[in-house]
């Protein structure tokens, strides 16, 4: 019965329900703080160094190696039973994370949780991959405090190649976020070979450099964590097994965005 008890206690009344696959309690990679991530299931994107391949079907999934089921319906109580569990320990920057997959795929269930974590005093972080339609990030806007916003691609073309679709409404939406006030956290996956070269991180600084709204850049390197999780879930693997980045990468990525600080 915890779910009754505490939609009393947030005032939730016939709120939508949602799929996630995980919640990570007291994790510090997604935002300012000390933060409960919570993971939605869905994303429009097939990035080929996806580390969350059993993410991006909307619906839950049977691992084929394991017979274990990703994903799970809850509901808006159910979510904020742990956030404000969790509550005590957010301090001035801690809060509530909505990521993925791509939150913003379920768009209903997202602006309800940011709305309740915030009537509650929670401050929330959205991390996106800002291919969204923009009326939903105009629903989320008066609900969050934060954007991390990835950008992985400034190419268009390559872009495309590499995720599954262009990039015109992602910049095109970053754009409109940064021009509303929003505070922007923007995030880099780079991969060593793939979207790092000199002209790409040109490319970024130089959008990047235009907006007023960013308070960090962020890259956030390749890894092959994640590799298992495609046999796992009978997913086909796009990437394979690419080169981490080396310490002379990320010193080249670092003195890229440090021009922007």
């Amino acid at each position: 019965m915890r779910g009754a008890a505490a939609a009393s206690s947030v005032g939730i009344r016939s709120a939508p329900t949602g799929i996630v696959f995980d919640i990570k309690r007291g994790s510090v990679k997604d935002g300012p703080g000390l933060r409960t991530s919570v993971f939605l299931k869905g994303c429009p994107l097939r990035c080929a160094w996806c580390h969350n391949p059993e993410s991006q079907a909307a619906a839950p999934q049977r691992a084929v190696t394991t017979g274990e089921v990703c994903g799970r319906e809850m509901s808006v109580a159910d979510v904020m039973a742990d956030v404000l569990a969790d509550r005590p320990f957010y301090g001035a920057d801690g809060g509530l994370t909505l990521t993925g997959g791509e939150p913003t795929a379920q768009p209903a269930f997202a602006v309800a949780l940011a709305a309740a974590a915030r009537a509650q005093g929670v401050k929330v972080a959205l991390d996106t991959c800002g291919a969204a339609p923009w009326a939903t990030f105009a629903r989320l806007l008066p609900h969050v405090d934060l954007f991390l916003y990835d950008l992985k691609c400034m190419d268009d073309a390559r872009h495309r190649a590499l995720t599954g679709t262009g990039n015109a409404r992602i910049l095109a939406n970053l754009r409109r976020l940064d021009a509303a006030g929003a505070r922007l956290w923007i995030r880099c996956p780079l991969v060593p070979g793939l979207n790092d070269s000199a002209a790409d991180l040109d490319a970024l600084r130089a959008f990047v450099g235009g907006l007023r709204g960013v308070e960090r850049v962020e890259a956030c390197p390749y890894h092959a964590l994640g590799l298992g999780k495609y046999a796992k879930f009978g997913i086909p693997v796009r990437l394979g097994r690419t080169e981490e980045p080396s310490a002379a990468d990320r010193a080249r990525w670092r003195a890229h965005f440090a021009l922007l600080a």
